[in-house]
């Protein structure tokens, strides 16, 4: 994916900044999800906006180089071959994207009523009558794969090193609940963009592009949405743990400038100051996470091989 996309701390390309979509927000759903991910039982405030301006401005970004690609092609609509051309060089990313639109196919055919054995003779026969999404992009992906690493994807059951920690964190999370704060828990699990499909178009303000997504680009939209929340919460956890002191370690208080003048500046004083004690993600780890995920590839770089990318590239693909 171009690698020259508006940075997403830029106010110029805020969601504070946008007109249509000035009055439409997130933060309420995304304090909600990122307590699901990972986050304290009540996140900030401050976090939760912030975040929602990153996603914001990424959303934004993808969907203007979709649209730069379908007007290449000719068409009429972002597509979710748009996407997905996009896309195509991230096999880890594409391969997640795959698995999500092989599940909303098969959730689509769960809810209209046809038999599980159905579905699995159709997938073992390779019958796409019943995996529109799947179908869409196996068929776009055939057009463009010249190796076959792109295809080998539909047959690939390797594990997901990311979603994995994702769950052994939540199930570490739900421990020491008790059954109010699990039911809590498992409210917030369910929420995603999806589920606000109209409210997510206008916070897009989709209805003033000359090419505008169509319903399953809009679906991969939104599920790119939470993954962009749940990698800046990975992140900025992996962020918040660097920065306890550890014991007998010479580097543990060799954190970044960058962290420094975003800690001290007059702006994260009431996020990171006031809030010194609380267990929440601050302001300034998400900050600081997409500095770090915005570092070049190098001996040095911050974060784990499931992190590292070249450039400041979008989190979720």
């Amino acid at each position: 994916m171009n690698n020259t996309a508006a940075s997403p701390m830029s106010t110029a390309t805020s969601s504070s900044g946008r007109n249509t979509g000035k009055s439409i927000s997130f933060a309420t759903e995304l304090q909600s999800m990122m307590y699901s991910l990972g986050d304290a039982r009540r996140p900030l405030h401050e976090t939760a906006v912030l975040v929602e301006d990153v996603v914001h401005t990424q959303l934004i970004n993808l969907l203007q180089q979709a649209a730069e690609v379908s007007q290449l092609r000719g068409a009429r609509v972002i597509t979710p071959e748009d996407l997905l051309f996009l896309m195509r060089k991230d096999k880890k990313k594409l391969r997640r994207l795959l698995k999500y639109m092989f599940i909303r196919d098969y959730k689509s055919k769960i809810v209209k009523g046809i038999d599980e054995d159905d579905l699995l003779e159709d997938k073992l026969s390779g019958s796409n009558n019943t995996n529109k999404r799947q179908k869409i992009a196996q068929d776009f992906l055939n057009s463009i794969d010249q190796t076959g690493e792109l295809l080998a994807m539909f047959e690939d059951d390797e594990v997901d090193e990311v979603k994995q920690e994702r769950m052994e964190r939540a199930e570490r999370q739900t421990r020491i609940m008790d059954s109010a704060q699990y039911a809590e828990f498992c409210e917030s699990r369910q929420l995603s963009f999806s589920k606000k499909a109209s409210k997510f178009r206008d916070w897009l303000d989709c209805s003033s592009m000359e090419i505008k997504p169509n319903v399953v680009a809009m679906e991969i939209l939104a599920y790119l949405a939470y993954e962009t929340v749940a990698q800046l919460v990975d992140l900025a956890l992996l962020v918040r743990q660097d920065m306890v002191t550890k014991a007998g370690d010479p580097f543990s208080h060799a954190i970044s400038a960058t962290f420094i003048q975003y800690h001290n500046s007059a702006e994260s004083t009431a996020a990171c100051g006031v809030e010194a004690q609380s267990d929440a993600i601050q302001p300034c780890h998400i900050r600081e996470a997409i500095r770090r995920y915005s570092h070049k590839i190098g001996p040095l770089s911050p974060f784990t091989n499931a992190y590292r990318r070249s450039g400041m590239a979008f989190l979720a693909c």
